[in-house]
């Protein structure tokens, strides 16, 4: 998005110069080419004439192919007008600020090319882009129709091979209507980037491409796909970033044979907006006729696959068929890390809502809501392998169709489950395991078990109309009435988007639990974790090494009593980042010491921030391997059985530590060592006490 609004910002110039002639205005050393338009008119043209204006235009698409196009060049047809067993292979390439751009002029219905049985090198195309940058494509109708050839066919084809392949930039496919094209292959359907070639020929990626508003129906293979073959050329190297500043936007895609949209080696690709419907084997097609398509066994809807910080949001999936296996709305497949699915409404999807395949690591899911889909492998199935996964503010509603448990755990990486709403009026059942974290979820209606989670909320929700919802417009059914147990009943989470799926800032207060935070007085202070001991309990922390137990001194603390060797208790989440920790330390031993610890990742790697009574100092120090490190010392008086209030700050690889409020410690490191972790209390070769832990966001810098 922000790209998107960059980009904007930089063609506000640009266009002013073309209206107004400001060339002072113009980026410098970037001047347009102004380029030549032509006309194509399939009924009043003849390719005799310049086709320099609309009372000359030329008639036939193979008088365009014939011409190497130049920067700022525009080619327009007429609307209304068809061509038959026709198509455009277009050549030349523009240069930034100066794009190549097909579109229509007139008025009347969008231009049709109908390709129908052509090819080009044994294979058909609407449109195809190939070794080309700088082209925008817009406001044409593309079909084939049905033909027992088989063979490889795409509404729209970009593609990279052979000796022209190389780093192509900026494809724009804008308000294209795509329909009735059927393909032999995965490598065809609606809209197909394709990057080509063996092991021996030069590689393809592109960078700033954009699909938006575009209509694919009926289509096999797949609607929208960006590819690459670098997944099977060995000495190819992208077969992560092959696709750069990519956004797929407000596309409508229905019937397709294999998925619905798919990005594949895309690096912070955005899909926001779009629309898929009855994806798998789902083509209204006479079999007689195109008999030759693929037999497909698994599809999603709208997935990424060697993807890294993808965001899908605003999406809308509904009627993905289950064949032999997967059949979800949503899939964070292989080697897919750092991605989110956020503010996304899916029904009636045959397979559950989300999949997650081996090789993940770090996504989100965030603020989507299911309606019925039938969790024929559960809501969420989860394949082993996969890494950490943070499911949060969801809602899982179903009141039909319902077979497998809605939670799932991998057998190596962590699942978090924390104020997500579980509303069955059927049945419902849970996976319990080591891999698996729940907190503060709200389950409702007929469940057969329900997790071990200790802030969980069990009653009806108070949904304001749920199950009602048609689409993602009619979504706000998913808002919670006045009253609800689920308001103010949520556990803090960071890093939260800001928002909830209805535009609301977080937090009204304490967090609400699905995906609607009601209205209430902001709290950005709130805590994460808080721990006075006062209810005589050391709930979630764990212990390496010491003697610890709740202890009677001016309040309950918690002690530490051993006299020997280090001692450790620690609590909170692995995936903590930046973040403030403070806790009253009092040192009981004399020449004894006792600190904080924060990114706590085991006892042979953490930071801490420690008062020592040897010396006087207050100590910063990381351990890393094993290894204790200085990082930074500074005077203080230390008084044994004193209380003193130590706070420490870490963001980024930016750390402050504080005594009784005063900042006595700044210290910024490099590298990525010690990124996240819990947090703990530590004493070494003496007793010392702890209490009232807080644990806080830090502030954005």
């Amino acid at each position: 998005m922000k790209a998107v609004t960059l980009n904007k910002i930089l063609w506000l110039p640009l266009i002013a110069a073309l209206i107004f002639g400001l060339v002072g205005l113009m980026p410098p050393g970037r001047a347009a080419a102004a380029g030549t338009t032509y006309y194509v008119d399939a009924a009043a043209g003849d390719d005799a004439n310049s086709g320099t204006s609309e009372e000359s235009p030329w008639k036939s698409l193979d008088k365009v192919n014939s011409v190497v196009f130049d920067p700022g060049d525009r080619i327009l047809l007429k609307a209304g007008s068809v061509w038959n067993n026709a198509y455009l292979d277009l050549k030349g390439s523009g240069t930034e600020g100066s794009p190549i751009v097909v579109d229509r002029y007139g008025f009347g219905p969008k231009p049709l090319i109908h390709f129908g049985n052509t090819a080009v090198g044994g294979e058909g195309f609407g449109v195809r882009l190939k070794n080309v940058s700088y082209w925008e494509i817009n406001n044409l109708e593309i079909t084939s129709g049905q033909h027992a050839t088989d063979m490889r066919r795409s509404g729209i084809l970009v593609v990279g091979e052979g000796a022209g392949a190389g780093a192509f930039k900026h494809i724009y496919i804008k308000g294209n209507d795509i329909h009735d094209v059927f393909g032999t292959d995965r490598r065809t359907g609606g809209i197909n980037f394709h990057a080509r070639g063996g092991n021996t020929d030069p590689e393809s990626t592109w960078d700033d491409v954009l699909i938006e508003d575009n209509t694919v129906i009926n289509v096999a293979d797949t609607g929208i796909q960006v590819m690459t073959d670098a997944f099977a050329n060995t000495s190819w190297a992208h077969k992560f970033d092959a696709f750069t500043r990519l956004i797929i936007r407000g596309n409508y895609v229905e019937k397709i044979h294999r998925d619905g949209i798919l990005v594949r080696a895309g690096v912070s690709p955005l899909i926001e907006y779009n629309t898929t419907s009855e994806i798998g084997v789902s083509c209204d097609v006479n079999t007689s006729v195109v008999n030759y398509l693929d037999t497909i066994g698994y599809v999603a809807a709208q997935w990424a696959y060697y993807t890294t910080g993808a965001v899908f949001q605003h999406n809308e999936a509904f009627n993905t068929r289950v064949l032999q296996g997967d059949g979800q709305a949503w899939d964070f497949d292989i080697r897919v890390s750092d991605s989110i699915y956020q503010y996304n409404f899916s029904h009636h999807n045959e397979g559950g809502a989300l999949l997650v395949m081996d090789s993940t690591n770090n996504n989100i899911f965030r603020y989507n809501i299911s309606q019925n889909d039938y969790d024929a492998f559960g809501a969420f199935n989860l394949r082993p392998g996969g890494g950490s996964l943070y499911i949060y503010n969801n809602v899982i509603y179903r009141d039909n169709g319902i077979s497998s448990a809605l939670t799932k755990s991998s057998t190596s990486g962590m699942a978090y489950y924390s104020n997500n709403i579980f509303y069955n009026a059927v049945s419902g059942t849970y996976t319990n395991s080591s891999y698996v974290k729940y907190s503060h979820n709200l389950f409702y209606g007929a469940n057969a078990n329900v997790p071990s989670d200790p802030g969980k909320v069990v009653g009806d929700p108070l949904f304001l109309n749920g199950g009602a919802a048609s689409g993602i417009d009619t979504a706000s059914a998913y808002q919670l009435a006045e009253g609800s147990p689920a308001i103010n009943a949520g556990a803090i989470i960071w890093g939260n988007g800001g928002a909830d799926f209805f535009g609301n800032p977080l937090y009204g207060g304490a967090p609400d639990i699905g995906v609607y935070e009601a209205p209430g007085t902001a709290n950005p202070e709130a805590a994460v974790l808080e721990d006075d001991f006062e209810d005589g309990m050391a709930d979630g922390w764990a212990t390496v090494g010491g003697s610890w137990d709740i202890g009677t001194e001016d309040s309950l603390v918690y002690a530490q009593n051993g006299l020997y060797g280090e001692a450790i208790a620690f609590a909170g989440e692995a995936f903590w980042t930046d973040y403030s920790l403070e806790a009253d330390v009092k040192v009981k031993k004399v020449g004894g010491n006792a600190g904080i610890l924060f990114r706590y990742q085991d006892a042979n790697n953490f930071y801490m921030l420690r008062l020592n009574d040897t010396g006087s100092t207050a100590d910063l120090y990381r351990k890393t391997g094993g290894n204790l490190e200085l990082l930074a010392s500074v005077p203080i008086t230390v008084n044994p059985n004193q209380v003193y209030r130590l706070k420490a700050t870490v963001q980024g690889a930016s750390i402050t530590g504080s005594v009784d409020g005063t900042d006595l410690i700044a210290w910024t490191g490099s590298g990525s060592a010690l990124a996240s972790g819990k947090i703990g209390l530590r004493v070494h070769s003496g007793k010392a006490s702890f209490d009232n832990v807080r644990v806080t966001e830090a502030a954005a810098s």
